[in-house]
């Protein structure tokens, strides 16, 4: 009896090794997935931004355009803009940079043209008008306030 049953167990591990190596070869179906939804068309690159662009007239009451106001307008309304409407303090101290590059308040102007990139959440445009600023005001006024909003310090010996 006991060689009985070697032997039925020895045909039942054989019977078993053929049961799955016949089910090894055989085709498994294959689960298809929906394909990945098409990535959108790339978005055609904006152009750039214009640095002395046209300033509509901002005191609609009275007609005056920046082009016609002096430094000391220019400076009150870039003020009065930077948090509220950055886009056009922007505009206005690209401008006031165009008609009065070494002016008075020049180096006010510029980093009140730093706090509107900000306010724009253009960080590194910002970063790049803060190293003008250091370039263009060493010892400024406003270089401890730029260095914390864009985390840039004048370096030594860097000049354009």
């Amino acid at each position: 009896m006991r060689r009985a049953s070697s032997i039925l167990f020895f045909l039942c591990a054989i019977g078993c090794a053929v049961f799955f190596a016949v089910r090894h070869g055989e085709r498994r179906p294959v689960k298809l997935e929906p394909a990945p939804p098409a990535p959108p068309p790339p978005l055609a690159p904006s152009p750039p931004p214009r640095l002395a662009a046209p300033v509509p007239a901002l005191d609609a009451g009275h007609g005056i355009g920046a082009t016609a106001l002096g430094e000391a307008e220019l400076m009150r309304q870039m003020r009065a803009l930077v948090k509220s409407k950055p886009e056009q303090a922007e505009t206005l101290a690209r401008e006031a940079r165009r008609r009065f590059p070494n002016g008075a308040d020049a180096d006010e102007r510029d980093a009140l043209l730093v706090d509107a990139l900000i306010n724009q959440q253009r960080i590194g445009r910002a970063r790049d008008e803060t190293y003008y600023y250091f370039d263009h005001h060493p010892g400024g006024r406003f270089a401890e306030h730029l260095f914390t909003m864009t985390g840039v310090h004048p370096q030594p010996g860097r000049a354009r």
